[in-house]
């Protein structure tokens, strides 16, 4: 199954924070179990860092921060009167900030054991009064802890923007047991896209938290589903046996399932579906939106894409599309986008970005699959930001930037109008994915095949994007994305992986990633820069400019550099370099020199064509 292409974003992954309002969750779930209230004694709450002691007031505890010139975060640790249950699936914080601009975030950590379950993303401060939702599946180990459930206190931590004064104010902390569930995919049902996987479990969620609709999340063993009703599978292309035979059971039990861009056959068997075979189009005829056919749902939901898995409706189950797809002018097709059964809801492609349209199709599918759910009108909390127009973007000025992935303006006066809209609204850089491993998006022609030059009567996107840029004032950066081959011109994959040039698993297998120990591929990808900049993007922007984690590359083009490297074969290849051989750490250290050669090379290429192109990559810690 070919992974993809969704809107790509920089390789790193953003974990959500989920902001419900004080009114009750769309959907219900078991309720809510107070921890805090009550609130223990000021004198019980331990402060760190500098700052003065805190107060407990009837409805709340009161945080005072105070930030200087040194020290950069200060925090509480305020004792749990009492465990949270031991079949909670989140929590709920619920918080305001007196005055926000101080405070660049907040963290959270239990303390349980001998260390800390810690929330990895950072919460946002706001002046009103927000109600958080932290899934419990998210929470990572810090030192040894021991059971979530068994935490004793709590770690509120201020970090700090700029010096001031200010105050937090916590409300109530709630532990909550959810029957909505997103399963998290790992190596186990991605194998080498764990992080791609995770994004995609992101962006889920967040569709989740803008339908209202509570939820947690769990991993993909499966092993223990008994507190859902509905799983949400957003991206799990390989399924196991044992997993199969897992979901199989939680369905015959009367368990739901919503599924995104998946292609197993037995599992459309179990659920009345027939997942068809893979289609993709053109860049620049993307289909565009989806169309629901159903009660409550908005009359579109905008999603672009270039692939597909349709979905078909089979006889069993009641089987029926509930949503077609539009081609790239906006007009609907036959071709089905998600299908509805008793047991699933199935679509063709990966979770929608958080519209409110696609949020009302999403609280739409788990009223059908969940009819007992009643939703109930939430009044949502506001918070405003207004941005000021950029007069240049100069070097080294603050970037403010957006990234438009499919590499063509998508606004009715093309890129002139899209520029002047985002530099009314104080966007000054412009990220456009214009190369794909050796794939110009731009088709400047050259050594491009002949499926992939120019169209008749088509102009040229980059030169209109730089002149609009220069009319404008928004830097126009070349987002590259580069070993991996998504997005790459079909042609071009099929002869790359004729010719032996891709990357091979530990166990043999071909990876759709450029191998960058063979010099051929470093110089496909760097040509494509040198072109860029002769061409005048203000800068150039490295994605994927990285090995897929540890699944890759073990081809025997790797095989023969590490080899030089060491200065001696390898025998037991390639059990000697994994993790616990003899050359494990050694063979690391040549994985990084060997991206840290690639990069400075691209970069002394793009600078001895024009040394003021700015150079960026987009980076995120890798196990």
């Amino acid at each position: 199954m070919s992974r993809p292409h969704t809107h790509l974003f920089p390789s790193f992954l953003t974990l959500a924070v989920f902001t419900a309002c004080a009114a009750a969750p769309a959907f219900p779930s078991g309720q809510p179990v107070s921890i805090l209230p009550p609130f223990p004694p000021a004198a019980h709450i331990i402060p760190g860092g500098q700052t003065r002691s805190p107060q407990t007031l009837p409805d709340r505890i009161l945080l005072p921060v105070t930030f200087t010139d040194t020290g950069d975060r200060v925090y509480w640790d305020i004792p749990l009167p009492i465990r949270l249950p031991a079949r909670s699936t989140s929590l709920e914080i619920d918080l305001a900030c007196t005055n926000p601009a101080p405070v660049r975030g907040l963290s959270l950590h239990l303390q349980s054991g001998d260390g800390w379950h810690a929330f990895p993303t950072p919460l946002s401060a706001f002046s009103t009064r927000r109600r958080l939702c932290l899934p419990r599946g998210l929470f990572t180990p810090e030192g040894n802890p021991g059971a979530w459930h068994k935490s004793r206190s709590l770690r509120l931590s201020a970090w700090k923007n700029t010096p001031g004064t200010t105050a937090i104010a916590l409300f109530g902390l709630s532990a909550r047991s959810d029957t909505i569930a997103i399963v998290r995919a790992t190596d186990l049902t991605a194998p080498g896209e764990t992080a791609f996987a995770a994004s995609l479990a992101d962006r889920c969620a967040r569709l989740l938290a803008k339908a209202d609709i509570p939820f947690a999340v769990t991993g993909d063993t499966l092993d223990d589903l008994g507190p859902y009703t509905l799983l949400l599978l957003p991206y799990a292309p390989t399924l196991p046996e044992r997993q199969f035979a897992r979901l199989e059971r939680f369905v015959k039990h009367g368990g739901k399932l919503i599924l995104f861009y998946n292609a197993s056959q037995p599992l459309g068997a179990l659920l009345g579906v027939r997942p068809g075979a893979w289609q993709g189009t053109d860049p620049g005829l993307d289909w565009s939106s989806l169309i629901p056919r159903l009660p409550d749902a908005a009359a579109r939901v905008p999603h672009l894409t270039n692939n597909l898995l349709p979905p078909f409706p089979a006889a069993e189950h009641h089987a029926r599309t509930v949503a077609v797809w539009t081609d790239a002018t906006g007009r609907a097709t036959d071709l089905p986008a998600c299908v509805l059964t008793d047991r699933c809801a199935w679509f063709a492609h990966v979770p929608p970005l958080a519209y409110p349209s696609a949020a009302a199709l999403l609280q739409a599918l788990v009223k059908s699959l969940s009819p007992s759910s009643q939703p109930v009108t939430i009044t949502p909390q506001p918070v405003t930001c207004n941005l000021k127009p950029v007069t240049s973007p100069l070097p080294g000025s603050e970037i403010r930037g957006v990234w438009e992935s499919s590499g063509y303006a998508r606004h009715p006066q093309g890129w002139d109008g899209l520029l002047k809209t985002l530099s009314a609204h104080g966007i000054n850089t412009l990220f456009a994915h214009w190369q794909s491993a050796g794939t110009a998006h731009y088709r400047t022609g050259g050594k491009l095949a002949e499926s992939d030059r120019p169209r008749a009567g088509r102009s040229d996107p980059l030169a209109d994007a730089l002149t609009a840029g220069r009319k404008h004032k928004v830097a126009i950066h070349a987002w590259v994305t580069c070993w991996t081959l998504e997005g790459a011109a079909p042609a071009q994959r099929a002869a790359l992986t004729s010719e032996g040039r891709l990357m091979r698993d530990a166990a043999g297998n071909v990876l759709p990633w450029l191998c960058p120990s063979i010099p051929a591929n470093r110089a496909l990808i760097i040509n494509g820069l040198r072109d860029l900049a002769q061409r005048g993007v203000d800068g150039i922007h490295l994605d994927y400019a990285r090995y897929p984690e540890e699944t890759g590359c073990y081809a025997p083009a790797t095989r023969k550099a590490f080899e030089s490297r060491l200065g001696a074969p390898v025998a037991a290849w390639p059990s000697a370099v994994l993790s616990g051989g003899p050359h494990a750490a050694a063979f690391q250290k040549f994985r990084r020199d060997t991206l840290t050669a690639f990069v400075r090379e691209a970069r002394d290429a793009v600078r001895a064509i024009n040394p003021a192109v700015r150079f960026s990559a987009a980076v995120f810690p890798s196990p």
